[in-house]
């Protein structure tokens, strides 16, 4: 089940928090493992729950649902899709991982 739209702003406003934070920017490129990115986004937003490791092929794929998408100052492509009946989901494509970031909901 999605969560609700007013949840969901989350992700947007993560992003434009990354997006005005070199340091996490420099965080998520030198990332490798879910556990480091877990504790990145908690830092920046607790709500932001899912995470996992992508391959780039699946970063990159045509999305059915684009949202919104963009490059943060560190070169680090994102953006925002819905997936299909479920949530929306943030994908980032960060020099050594790829990651995908969304809200858990019961």
């Amino acid at each position: 089940m999605p969560a609700s739209a007013e949840v969901e702003k989350a992700l947007p406003r993560f992003v434009d928090l990354v997006n005005n934070d070199q340091a996490t920017q420099d965080q998520l490129n030198l990332t490798t493992d879910l556990e480091t990115l877990r504790r990145i986004v908690q830092s920046v937003d607790a709500s932001l729950t899912g995470s996992a490791l992508i391959p780039l092929e699946q970063a990159t794929r045509a999305p059915k649902i684009l949202v919104d998408s963009g490059v943060m100052d560190q070169e680090i492509p994102w953006r925002l899709l819905r997936c299909t009946g479920g949530p929306l989901v943030l994908q980032l494509i960060c020099s050594k991982a790829n990651f995908a970031i969304w809200i858990e909901s019961c």
